[in-house]
């Protein structure tokens, strides 16, 4: 069972993130009503409950079958700066990390005393979670779109290419191999498998955000 500041910390960051992939549709002309933006605001977290969730318990959960200790813990900093970035017009850039699952072996950081291979293996998990999300999205929306349906669809607001874009962006912005996003340990594990996961995954998103943007 989950620590209580573990579960507080997973709420707090998620909400935070909720009101990050929300706030450009305060910028957005047709997008003008509270109600309205509360609608997307719930269907946002609960888009995020998938993704960014799903994301931080595959490290977790992947941590623990290394016999590793594994909890997370919000970022402050990181959290401030989604919601500063998100606040800034048109509200397109989200800063992705409010928060990261620390993982500890039973004296040290695991990067100390695990080999480099398992920590890119619990590293790429979560990414992996997000592609795999957007691939069920994406397939939804597809076989919705074939039979005429339009679910979950407000206004001009679609929820299902949303999920999608948020499920590409946190996976893509995690893979960026820079301090302690999971990028860095993949790449410093296998380049491979780095440059493998995360060339189509950036390409996708572009693609993704260029069609929300349109």
């Amino acid at each position: 069972m989950m620590p209580r500041r573990e579960l507080v910390a997973l709420t707090t960051a998620w909400i935070v993130l909720g009101i990050s992939f929300s706030t450009r549709y305060m910028f957005s002309g047709w997008f003008a009503t509270p109600i309205a933006f509360l609608e997307v605001f719930l269907l946002t977290m609960l888009v995020i409950g998938t993704g960014f969730l799903g994301h931080e318990l595959a490290h977790k959960f992947t941590a623990q079958r290394y016999g590793a200790w594994a909890e997370f813990r919000l970022w402050t900093i990181g959290a401030i700066m989604a919601l500063v970035f998100a606040a800034i017009p048109p509200g397109t850039f989200v800063f992705a990390a409010p928060g990261a699952v620390y993982i500890a072996s039973r004296s040290s950081y695991i990067g100390d005393s695990t080999n480099r291979k398992a920590n890119g293996i619990i590293s790429l998990m979560g990414p992996l979670v997000n592609i795999a999300a957007a691939a069920i999205f994406g397939l939804a929306y597809t076989a919705l779109s074939a039979a005429g349906i339009r679910a979950f669809v407000i206004n001009d607001f679609n929820l299902l290419p949303w999920a999608i874009f948020i499920n590409l962006w946190l996976g893509a912005f995690n893979m960026i191999p820079f301090f302690i996003l999971d990028g860095q340990k993949v790449l410093t594990w296998n380049r491979a498998i780095w440059a493998l996961v995360t060339i189509p995954l950036w390409l996708a998103t572009a693609a993704a955000l260029i069609l929300q943007l349109s």
